[in-house]
């Protein structure tokens, strides 16, 4: 049943008003925020049902809200400009109609969209991390998938679309030092490409085949390592790609013993590793399945000791886990996502000792994203 607002009603609402004002009230007025420059254990959130929401993770308090399309997976911070750079996909009668594709310009301080990029109508819709990163100072690598693989290139200084690069059997954009970006392709290699000072390619490197996606492929999800990224295969591979010149790949190391494989101890999850460079530390989540569960929650987190190839310590979750993080500073924090919706736990990382809460940091996190 519908409530209508009669003339009444409005008489009380204007009465309401005079008496408030008469009593010294001040009505209260929107404005424009802004917010401090962001922390080493800044993160966000965001899933399937929206997000983009920041927090910092010392206080547990919501720092701000970025403005992300229904089908965003993740934004590339860039606090040199003080921009956030967001790819966006846009129907023109919400969920359905004419198509429009765009890298949104957001200022960091407010949060505001202040430009935008027009791009082609192919951005990839999968929730991961890697699907926008920069390449060198200048240039954002956006992967495309429709279900051909590209990607497209936007230069963020002049604010123009450079060009489309086909990357056919290879995804995602990890980025490296002298404007190139790795991808991992189902041949079971990685491919490295290089751009000009103008953003078009100039030249593609593909390394040795390493993992056989028949047997043991590896996740899709890298992380970095100051010269390179690290790979984990659905078995508990580490390999390391380290790129200079040229791609060198390393004798792959397991994070399960004989006992665990018995045990059946496996990885799995949305984004089921973290590592963090300054320490050296190496973050899986873990549960007790059978082949090809490499997408269930984990009730586990183990921590690794990367140089020595070490467990340091295994986390008992309370609730089953698929998506973790951890800060990028010496001091690091590990976030777990929990629940729905989605609540945050905040750990020590060194130690695992739980640090806070914080709780319904959105309807639910697919992804974190440290600052």
């Amino acid at each position: 049943m519908k409530t209508l607002l009669t003339g009444a009603g409005l008489a009380l609402l204007g009465s309401l008003w005079t008496t408030a004002y008469a009593a010294g009230l001040e009505p209260e007025l929107g404005g424009v925020s802004t917010m401090p420059k962001p922390g080493p254990h800044w993160f966000m959130t965001i899933g399937f049902m929206g997000g983009g929401n920041l927090f910092n993770a010392d206080t547990g308090e919501m720092q701000g809200k970025i403005n992300v399309s229904d089908f965003t997976s993740a934004v590339a911070f860039d606090q040199k400009r003080g921009m956030v750079y967001v790819p966006a996909t846009y129907y023109s009668r919400g969920s359905y109609g004419e198509r429009t594709d765009l890298l949104v310009f957001n200022d960091l301080e407010n949060l505001a969209a202040v430009a935008e990029v027009k791009v082609p109508n192919k951005l990839a819709v999968v929730f991961h991390r890697a699907v926008i990163n920069p390449i060198g100072d200048k240039f954002i690598g956006l992967y495309n998938m429709t279900p051909a693989m590209s990607v497209s290139i936007v230069d963020v200084e002049k604010k123009s679309f450079v060009g489309e690069i086909s990357t056919a059997g290879c995804g995602f954009v990890y980025p490296l030092t002298k404007r190139r970006f790795m991808q991992i392709c189902g041949d079971g290699t990685v491919q490295v490409i290089a751009l000009g000072r103008d953003g078009a390619e100039t030249d593609r490197q593909r390394s040795k085949a390493f993992f056989d996606i028949d047997v043991d492929p590896v996740f899709d999800l890298a992380l970095p390592k100051p010269d390179g990224w690290l790979l984990v295969t659905f078995g508990g591979k580490v390999f390391e790609v380290t790129v200079t010149d040229e791609i060198e790949i390393s004798e792959p190391w397991s994070i399960l013993t004989e006992e665990d494989a018995e045990e059946g101890w496996r990885v799995g999850g949305d984004q089921p590793f973290a590592y963090n460079a300054a320490t050296g530390i190496l973050f899986t989540v873990m549960h007790q399945g059978e082949a090809d569960t490499h997408e269930e929650p984990g009730t586990e987190v183990w921590a690794f000791d990367f140089e020595n190839q070490r467990r340091g310590y295994r986390l008992a979750l309370e609730e089953p886990s698929g998506v973790i993080e951890v800060s990028r500073d010496a001091d690091p924090l590990l976030y777990i996502s929990v629940g729905f919706p989605s609540s945050i736990q905040v750990h020590k990382a060194t130690t695992g000792r739980r640090l806070l809460t914080i709780p319904e940091t959105g309807i639910t996190a697919n992804h974190i994203q440290a600052l």
